[in-house]
């Protein structure tokens, strides 16, 4: 069966929406840079990342990739869309506060009965979202166990003195194991993703129109083969709203909606699963009805942060009536995309295993995070069993052994 040749992209335009961290732009392009060593050593590339650039939004942050391999040249814009400002004062807030915004959302996801869709939808994600409050609880339960050992040791000073031992040996444990394990960090991802998904992050909002405001002006200002919106795990959520109020944007304006949705690791079930993301649902299946718009979503088993084998938008309880698959599903292997010693040693570590999506490989595989934002390749061309070097597809054995 032939394959319908897709025109190569010589440039392109590339907006990503990251997860709930803390890392800034500078961060990322850091980051980024090193990884381009190894993009270039996996396929004999030569790719060069510019000096970041402020766009004129202090949301957003721009470097220029410039790529040349045997599919040809081409420019690419990455624009990290940052929200770490918004992470890290819902870090700084006062532990009581963090912790009671935390059980509030834990015991909705409970009483919604969302928490039992995710079991119904991918277990090994629901036990992630179980994570913090054992990890609570734990720490809890140490305290209490502290408090009856001193209290039977007959101890002066009635039950003053185990109650100081069990806080003590609570908030020691906690704040160290805590800190170190992610569990602060995730109370607040989960309040926040509440918190968003009710509406109640006016803040978070008015980022999402600024970032589709910067995207609708950079493509009106300038002519690309390609602009991919990509997101990565709330990210994945995110992103969604940024493409629903920028095709509206555009409508609006009267210019076509034509661009490319790309979710990686994506969480955005963990919105659209609840019964109160209303809003959520909505612009998702809004997004449907534009066709100029296509949507791509990868999925890796290895990683439990993220929806495996689900498809985001009919696990939303949405159809559409397009003849495309909206999006188009793929998963991908994680251990096909690394050296065997370099899998090794991340594999154990799922914080790493999940942003091995937005990493370099170390080994050709069809997924390729960088070949995706940097090559020549149209995201519609990426097949499950094709490599993204077609000139090189002779190779593929040798160069995988």
């Amino acid at each position: 069966m032939s394959e319908v040749a897709q025109p190569s992209v010589s440039r392109r335009a590339v907006f990503l929406v990251g997860g709930y961290e803390r890392n800034d732009a500078a961060g990322f392009f850091r980051r980024i840079g090193r990884e381009m060593d190894r993009f270039r050593k996996c396929w004999s590339v030569e790719a060069t990342l510019g000096s970041p650039v402020d766009p004129g939004q202090s949301v957003a942050t721009m470097a220029v990739a410039d790529y040349r391999g045997p599919d040809g040249i081409c420019q690419s814009e990455i624009t990290f869309l940052s929200f770490d400002d918004i992470v890290k004062h819902d870090g700084a807030r006062p532990f009581l506060v963090r912790l009671g915004a935390y059980l509030v959302a834990f015991f909705d996801y409970v009483g919604s009965g969302t928490m039992f869709r995710f079991f119904a939808t991918n277990w090994r994600f629901a036990l992630y979202f179980l994570y913090p409050f054992v990890m609570l609880a734990f720490f809890a339960w140490l305290g209490t166990v502290a408090y009856r050992l001193v209290s039977a040791a007959g101890l002066p000073g009635g039950p003053l003195l185990p109650a100081v031992a069990g806080l003590a040996l609570a908030y020691g444990i906690g704040r160290f194991i805590g800190s170190r394990y992610f569990v602060f960090h995730l109370m607040d991802l989960w309040s926040f993703s509440r918190e968003h998904l009710h509406c109640r992050r006016p803040g978070m909002d008015q980022r999402i129109d600024a970032w589709a405001a910067l995207i609708a002006e950079r493509s009106s200002a300038r002519a690309y083969d390609e602009i991919l919106l990509i997101g990565h795990s709330t990210g994945g959520a995110l992103i969604l709203d940024v493409a629903h109020q920028l095709a509206e944007r555009l409508r609006g304006e009267g210019r076509p909606v034509d661009f490319k949705l790309v979710t990686v690791g994506s969480t955005s079930l963990k919105v659209a699963l609840h019964p109160a993301a209303r809003r959520a649902r909505q612009r998702l299946q809004a997004l449907a009805g534009y066709s100029g718009i296509r949507w791509t979503e990868f999925q890796a088993l290895t990683d439990i942060i993220n929806f495996y084998k689900c498809d985001p938008y009919a696990r939303a309880g949405l159809t559409h009536q397009r003849a495309d698959q909206f999006p188009r599903q793929f998963q991908v292997r994680i251990r096909d995309m690394l050296e065997r010693d370099a899998y090794k040693r991340v594999k154990k570590n799922f914080f790493r295993v999940h942003y091995q999506f937005i990493s370099a490989n170390s080994r050709r595989y069809f997924y390729d995070f960088f070949m995706i934002c940097c090559g020549t390749r149209p995201i519609d061309a990426v097949s499950g069993d094709k490599l993204p070097l077609a000139a090189e597809a002779g190779k593929t054995a040798e160069a995988v052994s």
